[in-house]
C-alpha cells in the first residue's frame, strides 16, 4: 500500500504544472507544522523561495520573499501555529487567484 501511494504522489509531482506545485508546497508547509516537523517546514519554505522570480515578479515577489524568509526565521524558534497561518492564507490566495484559473 505504501510503495503505491508513494508511487502516485510522485507521480502526480512530475506532472503537475509549476502553479499546482507551489500549491502542493503550500500544503506540505501546512502540513508540516501541524505535525511540528521543523525540519521538513525549513526545506519547504527554502523551495518556495527558490521558486520566487524576483525580476519578474516585481513588488509582489519581494513581498512574498518577505513572508518566506519571516517564517524560515520563525521556523528555528518560533510558533509554527503562526507560520501554518500564514502558509494557509498563501496557499487559498493562490488557489483562487491561480490555480483555480488554469486549464484543466
Amino acid at each position: 500500500m505504501y510503495d503505491a501511494r508513494q508511487q502516485y504522489q510522485q507521480q502526480s509531482v512530475q506532472t503537475a504544472s509549476p502553479e499546482k506545485l507551489i500549491e502542493k508546497l503550500y500544503e506540505a508547509g501546512i502540513q508540516a507544522c501541524h505535525q511540528e516537523d521543523r525540519d521538513t517546514l525549513r526545506k519547504v519554505l527554502l523551495e518556495l523561495i527558490e521558486s520566487l522570480n524576483v525580476e519578474q515578479g516585481g513588488e509582489l515577489a519581494d513581498r512574498l520573499l518577505g513572508i518566506y524568509e519571516y517564517c524560515l526565521n520563525e521556523c528555528a524558534t518560533g510558533d509554527l501555529d503562526v507560520i501554518r497561518e500564514l502558509l494557509e492564507e498563501l496557499r487559498d490566495g493562490w488557489k483562487q487567484g491561480v490555480v483555480e484559473g488554469q486549464p484543466a
